[in-house]
């Protein structure tokens, strides 16, 4: 049966194929010519070449590079015309042979596939036996009798032939041929399909052409690179250890790229960039497909509500300043322990310290050749916005391989120092240099690997230094300074009053003062940057100004003498507010800042004033307030009065009594609701005269 399915197959592949576009003779796949890498995680990669007449281009990508290619592909055609590029689309498989008259999305044996046929003309050929042609009526299973007589199971397909109904057994050796040519085309299209989408690495996209005549045209497109990185070696000194110029060190910088992708490159342009342009990935190649609603008769279907995102902030950083200071000379600097041969007490060095001088030696002689065996081979400039390393000589670079290319090689300002930051070690400052950058050139990020005096120093990470600019970088413990930080204590120093639209505002001054002792065992003098701790709400009071100050931290120079002790005394004070409504605050609350030593006479006065203008208004209240609750107790009264009058004879003499009574209370009535009215009245034209005084008060102290 699996022999009968394969002559099936062959069969429907032998019609003849689909006609495809002719391609040009001279069409290839266009040379890199340049590539571009990206500090952002992308390339731009550019192809040229030339064609002819009408030129057919084939390129192959990655399946994950395709939506980067959609999005950006340039194409460029001087004398010519660029016409559609075409791609294999990216519909799910099982979506488009659906679409099909057989379909094949599942792995179908010989029955199912001739069932789905059903009403299909065919034409069955056995080998020495002719041809039957019929309509498939379908297959069915039957019982006959094996080659050893025992009874087995067959497929037979029922055909409706000119003659009548007849079965074909399919176990034998047969072809089977489809004789409607469109059911035939669809059929083999749809196995052409599972081929093509067989490979899920690769894409083909196709360039197309029109013009005349021998002509260059230009490919360029973006896609994922891995980042390009730095590595730098700075030799403390510059690179002429004969004459070390003052202040300066020799760097080198070294870019690491790679060629991940799945061609050559064969003596490219390649250029790199330092910078971070906006990069992201959309889903272009997949194509989509949007639901829609069944809608009934007359039935108009509403639009989803849609979500707009909201505009965020941005946040500018804390400006650097320009910082300034010295340092110590890289001459007779004292290198990181057991740097360079020392000597112990005697001064006499022994057979292996003669040995390790001379290793050094050799190591220093070496360094000092340094500009002399490694020549930039990178440009820098200028691109928008960003820094551009253009690598002058051309780059080989097999695929799935990566090179180290030299871009800097030049002298730049370093002076050397040291850094003292008690959060990060209590004892001990790091050694330290701080670059400036001298060059023209953006030096990016990335590590760099120091040598002092001509042997390893340590290493240290970069930040990105625009030209002009500097940074400090720490690359060792410097054992020879010893620090200690006392503090910070706190203190309050001073309290002050205002009295303000109502509100007395009390401001009390709080000192944060910390002391820094450092301590040298070098034999020159040491320049140590202490880093103290930078909050924005509090001011600096001692010393007058910092050295330098970064978001975080302030630094102060200091230049500590051999064998001698510096002391840094940091004072920071911030003022601590609490504001209080007089005309609404606590009496007792108010007498006591009256009593206040450090308050001023004149803020005190008025707080007398506003104590005893509250007070009146207070009283007058508390008088009204009095009166209401005489008036509720004769109201009360009259009630019970009331309900006595109504069991007894008016002629009674207790009758008569509570008329008496009542009228006694009805005049009571009256003049105590006067009363209550006239101190509510004096009560709130003293608190209207207490407002506006308060208000006319501005004193501060």
């Amino acid at each position: 049966m699996e022999r009968t399915l394969l002559l099936v197959a062959l069969s429907l592949w032998a019609a003849p194929c689909l006609a495809e576009e002719p391609s040009s003779p001279l069409a290839s796949t266009l040379p890199i010519q340049e590539v571009t890498l990206f500090s952002s995680g992308v390339s731009y990669t550019e192809r040229a070449g030339d064609v002819e007449g009408d030129a057919t281009v084939p390129l192959l990508f990655r399946t994950a590079q395709i939506n980067d290619i959609l999005k950006s592909l340039v194409l460029i055609d001087r004398t010519g015309h660029v016409q559609p590029t075409t791609y294999a689309s990216h519909d799910p498989i099982g979506h488009t042979l659906q679409s099909f008259a057989v379909d094949v999305t599942q792995n179908l044996t010989q029955e199912q596939i001739l069932n789905r046929l059903r009403g299909a003309t065919v034409t069955v050929e056995s080998p020495g036996k002719g041809a039957i042609t019929g309509q498939i009526v379908g297959v069915e299973q039957r019982q006959v009798a094996g080659e050893d007589g025992k009874p087995i199971f067959a497929s037979f397909l029922n055909l409706l032939t000119a003659g009548g109904l007849t079965s074909v057994r399919l176990d034998t050796e047969k072809t089977i041929h489809l004789m409607d040519e469109r059911l035939n085309r669809e059929f083999r299209e749809a196995l052409g399909l599972l081929t093509t989408g067989s490979d899920e690495q690769r894409r083909q996209v196709t360039l197309h052409f029109t013009g005349a005549g021998r002509r260059q045209v230009r490919v360029g497109y973006v896609t994922e690179a891995p980042l390009w990185k730095m590595s730098y070696r700075l030799l403390l000194g510059g690179a002429d250890k004969a004459r070390p110029a003052a202040g300066t060190a020799y760097l080198q910088g070294w870019a690491l790229v790679e060629n991940t992708t799945d061609e050559d490159w064969k003596s490219i342009h390649l250029s790199l960039v330092s910078g971070r342009p906006v990069s992201f990935i959309q889903d272009l190649y997949q194509p989509l497909y949007i639901p829609r609603p069944v809608v009934g008769p007359d039935v108009v279907a509403s639009p989803y509500p849609q979500l707009h995102e909201g505009d965020i902030a941005g946040r500018q950083a804390a400006d650097r300043l320009a910082l300034g200071g010295g340092g110590y000379s890289g001459s007779g600097a004292q290198g990181p322990p057991g740097a360079a041969g020392e000597k112990g007490d005697s001064g006499i060095a022994d057979a292996a310290s003669m040995a390790k001088s001379s290793s050094l030696a050799n190591t220093r002689s070496i360094l000092s050749d340094f500009n002399k065996s490694v020549i930039s081979q990178a440009v820098g400039q200028r691109a928008g916005e960003l820094f551009q390393y253009n690598i002058a000589e051309p780059v080989t670079l097999p695929r799935q391989q990566a090179a180290m290319i030299p871009v800097v090689t030049q002298d730049i300002g370093g002076e050397k120092l040291s850094i003292y930051n008690a959060d990060t070690d209590a004892r001990y400052p790091l050694n330290a240099v701080r670059i400036k950058n001298t060059t023209d050139l953006h030096l990016k990020a990335g590590p760099i690997t120091l040598f002092d005096d001509g042997v390893y120093a340590g290493d240290a990470k970069m930040e990105d230094i625009p030209p002009g600019d500097s940074r400090l970088i720490s690359y060792a413990v410097d054992t020879l300074v010893e620090g200690e930080r006392q503090g910070p204590s706190q203190d309050t120093v001073q309290t002050t009053f205002s009295l303000k639209h109502g509100v007395l505002t009390i401001t009390v001054l709080e000192r944060l003062a910390t002391t820094y002792t450092l301590m040298s065992k070098a034999d020159k003098p040491r320049t140590v940057l202490v880093e103290h701790p930078f909050r924005a709400d509090y001011k600096l009071m001692s010393p007058e100004k910092a050295t330098e100050r970064t978001p975080g931290l302030y630094r102060f120079a200091l230049t500590v003498l051999p064998t001698k002790s510096q002391t840094l005394k940091v004072v920071t004070e911030r003022p601590v507010a609490q504001g209080i409504a007089v005309v609404s605050a606590d009496l007792n609350a108010l007498g006591t800042y009256i009593n206040q030593k450090s308050l001023s006479p004149g803020i005190r006065k008025a707080l007398q004033e506003i104590v005893q203008r509250r007070r009146r208004v207070e009283d007058l209240q508390a008088q009204a307030n009095g009166r209401d609750g005489e008036l509720k107790s004769i109201d009360s009264d009259q009630e019970r009065i009331r309900k006595n009058m109504g069991a007894l004879d008016k002629s009674s003499v207790l009758y008569k009594r509570y008329v008496t009574e009542l009228n006694t209370q009805e005049t009571r009535l009256q003049s105590l609701r006067q009363e209550a009215d006239r101190l509510r009245g004096a009560a709130a034209a003293a608190q209207a005269d207490l407002q506006t005084y308060i208000d006319s008060l501005s004193l501060t102290d």
